[in-house]
């Protein structure tokens, strides 16, 4: 059961005294936080307005519309990180989840033998219920680890493109335990670290190595890299989002790649889709600047992660020179 932070929530709007409210949060908790904060507002004499913009972390909380609707702050219940606030508008309310993980955790020992030292991370809604499992685990046998808060993030916390808690823990560990059912966080885990990743999800009790998906997305990663090896019209994204917004590096991979030859296009875009993309009929190949797993997805063209456009770049200049 999802337990939304009602003292944090209570104190702020004691505090903020606010008559106009935007909330956002995750798809998956949409129906339980518009339930929680329409009963919540009418309590505490304000208005709700709900975000149906898709949220996919604290990158994405769309501040832009707190100007528009003229309110006086936002809310986001589900993604946390070390801080209350970011941003000029939105607070950060977290939501505990307080499942049992010790059925998964206990279904997880057979395939966790073949390791004397685990690294253990999760999710916000889990971090609070790490030391539980670090206890448990020890029970067991095993020498467990904890990375230490890194801001943005939580101790023992990652986010699908964030694991510097995990880095910090590096050299110590055998494998790592990811408690949660993303099998996205996992996978990009597994990538980052390239060290065993078993995903433990405690609603399913599935305990699962993750190493074949993730391979799987750094083949299709690097299928792609060569794919617009052959590109000669590039298009750089930009993105729009907040925390996604990197318009310095999306000008520098433009001047360089115009200066060795390339015809390039910069796109400026919130959300980046297979068919927005094929609008650009002339565009053989993007680099997106915003997120960097947007390119674990499946386009029709290839798309690169800021740091597979440096590596591109790069290849680009080396080519060049073995001609001239």
């Amino acid at each position: 059961m999802l337990d939304i932070d009602k003292n944090s929530l209570t104190k702020l709007l004691i505090e903020k005294k606010p008559k106009l409210v935007l909330v956002s949060c995750p798809s998956g908790i949409l129906v339980k936080c518009m339930n929680f904060m329409n009963s919540f507002a009418k309590e505490h004499g304000f208005k709700v307005v709900f975000s149906g913009e898709p949220c996919y972390g604290i990158c994405d909380l769309g501040e832009e519309n707190v100007r528009l609707l003229g309110a006086d702050l936002s809310i986001h219940i589900g993604h946390s990180a070390s801080f209350e606030k970011i941003g000029k508008f939105t607070y950060l309310i977290e939501a505990f989840d307080d499942i049992d993980l010790i059925p998964v955790l206990e279904k997880a020992i057979p395939k966790l033998k073949g390791y004397k030292r685990l690294g253990l991370c999760t999710i916000g809604p889990h971090v609070h219920k790490l030391d539980s499992a670090k206890a448990f685990l020890f029970s067991k046998g095993f020498e467990v680890f904890i990375g230490d808060e890194n801001p943005p993030l939580k101790r023992g916390q990652i986010f699908g493109c964030n694991f510097s808690t995990c880095i910090s823990i590096y050299s110590k560990v055998d494998a790592f335990v990811f408690i949660g059912s993303s099998r996205f966080h996992a996978s990009g885990l597994y990538n980052s670290m390239e060290k065993p990743v078993y995903m433990l999800d405690p609603y399913t009790l599935e305990v699962l190595s993750i190493e074949k998906e993730a391979l799987r997305i750094k083949k299709h990663q690097i299928l792609n890299f060569y794919r617009a090896m052959d590109a000669k019209d590039l298009g750089i994204i930009i993105g729009a989002k907040e925390g996604q917004f990197k318009n310095e590096e999306a000008f520098y991979l433009y001047n360089e790649l115009n200066r060795i030859g390339k015809n390039v296009f910069l796109v400026i875009m919130r959300e980046i889709t297979n068919d927005k993309l094929n609008e650009f009929q002339n565009i053989e190949a993007f680099i997106e600047t915003a997120c960097p797993r947007i390119s674990d997805d499946y386009f029709d063209k290839p798309v690169l992660s800021l740091d597979y456009g440096y590596m591109l770049l790069e290849q680009f200049k080396k080519s060049r020179t073995v001609k001239q």
